[in-house]
């Protein structure tokens, strides 16, 4: 399975992500594992905040969501 960024884990994380994902590619990421879902303004200013942490997180919660719209698609 991709995720579509060859950044984010496509399975499960067993170590943490390395590697650099400047702030507004961690924005990218984000707002792109989130695509379908509207989002109001406080889930905006979280996901910003979010592209601010470490690439290593933002790059595991991506992963979780991409992966859980797949498993939530072939339920």
């Amino acid at each position: 399975m991709s995720t579509g960024w060859p950044e984010v884990p496509a399975g499960p994380v067993e170590a943490s992500p390395r590697g650099f994902v400047p702030k507004d590619g961690q924005v990218e990421i984000l707002a792109g594992v989130l695509a379908g879902i509207e989002l109001g303004v406080w889930d905006r200013r979280i996901l910003e905040w979010m592209a601010g942490l470490d690439a290593s997180t933002v790059l595991t919660v991506a992963s979780w969501i991409a992966r859980s719209r797949v498993a939530g698609t072939s339920r």
